[in-house]
């Protein structure tokens, strides 16, 4: 019974490693390809979406600590794929 409500739980939540991975991966992407300094992120977290099935991060800049950014891997590459505030500061050229 327990394993069932394991399977169920995780089938629905993610699995807490690969949200950390996507986290990771996202301030990497950010600081190495982005240029962001790394104290201008706040704060970033790894996220699933049951929906999609896919792993996302959501990141908030210390700037703008009330706007949500998420980004996913599209194809290889990440993107900014959702924000709160369509004229944030960290809008880019991969919001499609």
């Amino acid at each position: 019974m327990t394993l069932l409500a394991g399977g169920i739980y995780f089938s629905v939540t993610g699995l807490p490693h690969k949200k950390s991975q996507i986290a990771s991966e996202v301030r990497e992407y950010l600081v190495q390809t982005r240029f962001y300094p790394a104290a201008d992120i706040e704060e970033i977290r790894g996220c699933y979406s049951f929906k999609s099935g896919d792993y996302e991060a959501e990141v908030r800049f210390t700037d703008e600590p009330n706007v949500n950014y998420t980004y996913a891997k599209v194809k290889g590459d990440f993107r900014l794929v959702g924000t709160s505030s369509l004229h944030g500061n960290h809008m880019d050229e991969t919001f499609y």
